[in-house]
């Protein structure tokens, strides 16, 4: 992504429309195929419903196989990032413990935004989304399930919008304008909450506005600034698994606090705790923009190969044989 012949402004777009696009499309059709199932079969036969929906979920893990089966054969230009591991004597690992010395406070910011994201993610797209709201407290699945196709289908004109921003605005900056952007659609939602309920198709536009500053801010950037850190792979991936498992534990903290934060408001049911969950969301999302801007690393087109450098040479000090890595600096 930093070769020089890719043109500047669409380094990082291509990698977000690969990634979160297509994630938030298939939220899109993980919804739309248990609705489409069940205009088919009816309520009668709900456990076909289910048992279909889960073996539909083999098509795309096979698409997803023959996908990258072409994609690494097409991606030997890429080579020169790997370690050079024809002669396995030769290749040293590099150890966790000085990647993450070295990339400490990236690792933290990214860590710590990207929790602080599943939190809000959790709290507004999973048990406690509005769309309850929407349906009016209906239990039909057929209006539950259509629903949640058009909330996850709000969510893609804001990721679509990241993709390309990220490349004029730069990816920190990205981000931080759509956290601070969400946080203000939250905290107006929170104030017109009643009114905007009287008038569905407005509540549910305004909702989808909330949810793409999401997709804008760190739904689309903080993949690429987790991957884009270090230029290394075997580095740059252990950047990437430690800030994503730990956004995986704010998800799972996220479901089980949220619930009890929610009653405290007055419950789920109630005007109050409903307008909490909007007053909260903007909170984290401005908590998220200041970790984003004291702790995360800006991404320029230029600075990767200096860090690479600098992270080459502090790796030799502490002893670790570089000698077996292609120089990625070669023309």
């Amino acid at each position: 992504m930093e070769q020089d012949g890719i043109a500047k402004n669409a380094r990082y777009q291509w990698l977000v429309l690969g990634t979160k696009t297509m994630i938030d499309a298939g939220f899109v059709l993980a919804a739309f195929a248990p609705l489409a199932l069940y205009w088919i079969h009816g309520e009668q036969h709900l456990d076909k419903i289910c048992g279909l929906s889960l073996a539909f979920c083999i098509i795309p893990g096979c698409v997803l196989l023959c996908e990258c089966g072409v994609f690494l054969y097409y991606m030997a230009p890429l080579r020169q990032y790997l370690p050079d591991t024809s002669n396995p004597s030769e290749f040293v690992p590099i150890p966790m413990w000085l990647t993450l010395k070295w990339y400490w406070k990236s690792v933290l910011g990214l860590s710590l935004a990207w929790w602080v994201f599943m939190l809000t993610y959790v709290m507004h797209r999973g048990w406690a989304s509005p769309e309850c709201s929407i349906t009016g407290g209906s239990s039909s699945l057929s209006i539950v399930l259509g629903w949640s196709v058009v909330t996850n289908l709000l969510c893609i004109p804001g990721t679509v919008l990241g993709a390309f921003l990220v490349d004029y605005l730069g990816v920190k900056t990205s981000m931080i304008v759509g956290l601070l952007l969400q946080a203000i659609v939250g905290f107006t939602m929170g104030t017109m909450y009643s009114p905007l309920t009287n008038h569905i198709s407005t509540f549910a536009v305004v909702y989808g506005i909330f949810l793409s500053f999401g997709e804008v801010g760190p739904g689309s950037c903080l993949r690429v600034l987790a991957v884009k850190t270090a230029l290394m792979s075997c580095v740059n991936g252990q950047i990437y698994n430690i800030a994503a498992a730990i956004g995986k534990v704010g998800a799972f903290i996220g479901m089980w606090v949220f619930p009890q934060v929610i009653d405290a408001f007055g419950g789920s049911k109630t005007m109050k705790g409903i307008i909490s969950l909007f007053w909260i969301g903007g909170g984290l999302a401005i908590l998220n923009a200041v970790v984003t801007f004291f702790l995360v690393k800006p991404l320029t087109y230029d600075s990767m190969k200096a860090e690479d450098k600098a992270f080459h040479q502090y790796l030799e000090e502490n002893g670790v044989d570089v000698s077996h890595m292609h120089d990625v600096f070669d023309p």
